[in-house]
């Protein structure tokens, strides 16, 4: 009995080890760490706006990228080192 579960095993795994190369040859693997699908690799500084009410960056834009917190769907607290989207 203890020969016909080795056997089992070795068939098993002569069986998986013919799949799994059949998948890669078949099939690209890609494999993605959390660093690689950043956008960027730099981090954006941002404008020193403290102290300073503004809505419209040195640039003209009006669009800015913001660091905010929300309480009940609705803003509560943003950040004032905004980045222009520009």
């Amino acid at each position: 009995m203890k020969w016909l579960n080795r056997l089992a095993g070795l068939l098993f795994g002569l069986i998986s080890v013919g799949v799994v190369k059949n998948f890669l040859s078949k099939y690209e693997v890609l494999v993605f760490d959390k660093k690689d699908l950043a956008e960027d690799d730099q981090e954006q500084s941002g404008l020193d706006l403290r102290g300073t009410p503004t809505h419209v960056c040195t640039c003209g834009s009006r669009i800015w990228y913001v660091k905010s917190v929300f309480d009940d769907y609705e803003i509560a607290t943003y950040f004032l080192d905004m980045v222009c989207a520009e």
